[in-house]
């Protein structure tokens, strides 16, 4: 079966938050949190957006990789600038999940 809208793709690839590092999940907001700490995914206007929450500052994933590798951050050329389907959404967030996995103990050390 395939997962067709953003509240069930968004589990799909972050429930490792609630899992593993005790986040709970807020389903009227769409979100995952844990104190002051905050994922949150959006997808209008064709924009996938992630936010990272952490002491009262919110970020995109785009502006936390760039800070984390002291570069501009771009997505790999295979993905389209603009988010339209849910097979882009699912390809999307399958990607960002790994990165956050990845810089957990940055984000929220």
């Amino acid at each position: 079966m395939r997962v067709r809208n953003l509240k069930s793709l968004f589990l799909k690839h972050f429930d490792f938050l609630r899992r593993d590092y005790g986040f709970e999940y807020d389903a009227s907001k769409n979100r995952y949190f844990k104190g002051d700490q905050e994922f949150q995914v959006q997808h209008e206007n064709a924009e996938l957006k992630l936010w990272l929450s952490h002491n009262q500052k919110r970020v995109t994933i785009e502006e936390f990789m760039s800070s984390v590798e002291n570069r501009d951050f771009t997505y790999p050329e295979n993905f389209m600038p603009l988010i339209i389907s849910m097979g882009d959404v699912d390809s999307r967030l399958a990607f960002d999940s790994k990165l956050i996995k990845e810089q957990m103990s940055k984000i929220f050390p």
